[in-house]
């Protein structure tokens, strides 16, 4: 099983690639345009590099809820374009629609401790100390997050959730 995880936004997105239980790649790929459309074409564009390089067969990308981005319409907006432009790049390369989780999901499945009170920094914090500890890498905090995406999936199918 090849496992393609995947923390998006418009600007810096974390990818994570897993074979089995095994990280075998990660990044993060950064679009600097001022131009949002620019922006999710480059990010489709790496994710069907990795496609075909890789060619998974499982895609977990983490879901986005207007609470995510402070009820911001624009930022909502675009990071549901990148989504539908991947999962519309996924379908036409010939995968299986993507599993969506929602980032309380994915840290819960981790062991992330979310909450009221809880402030982004420190969960960003808390998947760039969980990588760190289980895989003995230094990444930034898009890269952990997708890897957290991945391992929670990977949680999820051996709990026989999935």
């Amino acid at each position: 099983m090849i496992l393609l995880a995947l923390d998006l936004s418009t600007k810096a997105s974390g990818i994570a690639v897993f074979d089995n239980d095994k990280l075998i790649h990660y990044e993060c790929k950064i679009c600097v345009s001022s131009d949002t459309l620019t922006r999710i074409n480059g990010m489709v564009n790496r994710i069907k590099e990795i496609w075909n390089e890789y060619h998974p067969t499982h895609i977990v990308i983490e879901d986005v809820i207007p609470n995510d981005v402070h009820n911001n319409q624009s930022v909502y907006k675009a990071l549901i374009y990148t989504q539908a432009a991947v999962v519309l790049a996924i379908h036409d390369l010939g995968g299986d629609p993507p599993i969506f989780y929602v980032s309380s999901e994915w840290r819960k499945k981790v062991g992330i401790h979310t909450g009221r009170g809880v402030r982004r920094d420190s969960l960003k914090q808390a998947s760039i100390d969980l990588v760190k500890k289980e895989y003995g890498i230094e990444v930034s905090d898009d890269i952990a997050d997708a890897i957290c995406i991945g391992k929670a999936f990977l949680n999820i199918k051996k709990d026989g959730e999935a």
